[in-house]
Parts: C-alpha cells; sequence; structure tokens
C-alpha cells in the first residue's frame, strides 16, 4: 500500500542522507584538516557530518514521511496527490472548527503558507528518530569495515592481496556485511523514537490524542517497564539488517559502476576552495 510515497520518502532519507553525509565529512575534512595528513579525528567528522546531513534531510523528508504515515493509515492504497489534497482539506477544516468532509470539495490546487506548514509538524520527532540512526548507522559501519578489513589483511586470508571497503566483489561484500551490522545498532538505538513516534501518530489518528510524554509515561508503567520501548525491535533489526546492508553495497557499487573516485567527490570542494581564497 502507498509505494509511491514509501518509494519517494525511502529515495529522501536513503540516498540523500548518503549524499549529504559524504559531502559534508569531506567538506570539513578540507576546511578544517591538512589534506596531506594522514591523521584526523576521522570518526569525528563522520558523526558531525551524519548530524548535519541527517537535519537536512529530515528537514526535506518529513512533508513525504507526514503523508506516509498518513497514507498507511487509509483503508485503500491512495496516490500522493490524494493524500496531500486529503491532509490539506482536514487541516483547513481544523483551522475553521469543522468536521472534514469526506470528500474533499476544497480546491487544494491553490493554497497558502499555512496550509503546507503542517508538513513539517513532525520534524522533531522524526529528528529524534533518524538522528540517533544515522549517527550510529555511519559510525558502526565505518568502524566494523576497518576493523573486519584489518583482521583479514592482518590474517593473509587473502594472499598478497589486501580487501578495501566497496572494491572488488570481497569489498562489496564487506560492504554489506558493515551496513546489515550497522543497521541493527542504528535500528537499537532509534527503535524507542520511532515506537512513540508511530503510537503519537496513531493516537492522533484515533481522536484520543496524546503526546510523547503521555505515551512514554503509559509504556513504563505497564509490565515490562523500559523493555516496553523495545516493543517490536526484533523485526525491525531483521529489516534494516536487510535494508542498510542493501544500501552500502549498492552505494559502493555505483561509485566503482561510474568510475567515481576521491578525486572527483572532492573536485567541487577544490573549486570552492579556490574561490574562496581569490585563486580564481
Amino acid at each position: 500500500q502507498s509505494a509511491d510515497i514509501t518509494l519517494i520518502t525511502s529515495i529522501v532519507f536513503g540516498l540523500f542522507g548518503f549524499g549529504a553525509t559524504e559531502l559534508f565529512r569531506r567538506s570539513f575534512s578540507a576546511v578544517f584538516f591538512d589534506e596531506s595528513s594522514a591523521s584526523g579525528p576521522s570518526e569525528i567528522l563522520l558523526l558531525v557530518a551524519a548530524g548535519f546531513a541527517t537535519l537536512l534531510t529530515c528537514l526535506a523528508g518529513s512533508p513525504f514521511e507526514i503523508l506516509r504515515v498518513r497514507s498507511m493509515s487509509m483503508v485503500e492504497s491512495e496516490p500522493i496527490a490524494t493524500v496531500f489534497n486529503s491532509f490539506i482539506e482536514e487541516n483547513r477544516a481544523r483551522k475553521k472548527g469543522v468536521q472534514p468532509a469526506i470528500e474533499s470539495s476544497t480546491d487544494t490546487r491553490r493554497f497558502e503558507l499555512s496550509d503546507v506548514k503542517p508538513l513539517w509538524s513532525s520534524f522533531n520527532p522524526i529528528v529524534a528518530r533518524e538522528l540517533p540512526f544515522a549517527v550510529t548507522k555511519f559510525l558502526v559501519f565505518d568502524l566494523a569495515a576497518s576493523t573486519i578489513a584489518s583482521a583479514i589483511n592482518s590474517s593473509g586470508a587473502l594472499g598478497d592481496t589486501e580487501i578495501q571497503v566497496g572494491v572488488g566483489t570481497a569489498g562489496l561484500t564487506l560492504s554489506a556485511l558493515s551496513g546489515a551490522i550497522a543497521g541493527i545498532f542504528g535500528a537499537f538505538v532509534s527503535h524507542p523514537a520511532d515506537l512513540i513516534l508511530t503510537l503519537t501518530s496513531a493516537s492522533s489518528r484515533g481522536g484520543d490524542s496524546k503526546n510523547w510524554q503521555e505515551i512514554v509515561r503509559e509504556l513504563l508503567n505497564e509490565d515490562g517497564g523500559v523493555l516496553n520501548l523495545f516493543a517490536g525491535f526484533p523485526a525491525r533489526a531483521v529489516f534494516f539488517f536487510l535494508v542498510i546492508g542493501l544500501q552500502f553495497f549498492l552505494y559502493d557499487y555505483v561509485k566503482v559502476l561510474l568510475n567515481v573516485g576521491s578525486d572527483d567527490l572532492t573536485l567541487v570542494l577544490d573549486v570552492f576552495y579556490a574561490v574562496r581564497k581569490g585563486l580564481v
């Protein structure tokens, strides 16, 4: 159901998140550190880059996420245009203090800023879910890939050939495996926020709207306590084990397929640096 909205949301949060993280990491490295030096707080750079990228990704993806969640509550699958029109109609009716019509009669092709502003109403909860997920995902991937590669290379399992992340069959397998591990850790740290966001959305649709503090209080007061915040985690862990592993595999595979190297990815940064220094 709602395959079109889900696909768009996945593209925004997945591909845009990868690209923005890579851009920020290389930008910060070029600006704040000597590129000729092999040393540098790479993990810190990665965390900061992932954080900035997540904020931008959430800003771009929040409208699609709120429409996706809304579409999943519909009895029948509807195209994204219909879901958007229904969302605008409902918010207009709420501002007027009336019940929204079953069939939208308002011309939603002409809307004001106040009509679309609620599309970002879930920005903070989405950031609370995506920020720990993204930061953990990239950090664990980096640590897992470097640790596994170092262990394989030091053992001499591949002979004189050293495994490199994303290079060759062994490197792509390493990318997929490290990404899968990162997916599990990312799912773990972000699961409470994802559960609370889901329950908050469900309560608002049911008419008995609850804020996130009330939902957390109810979960903690029930039998199980803190463990209730991780209800449904196994299924989500399996999902992200597969999805994040595939994401990192495809990301590195496409880079190899298009012959995109480090010099290509930093070329635009070199141009900006030269302009800033007045060299061109």
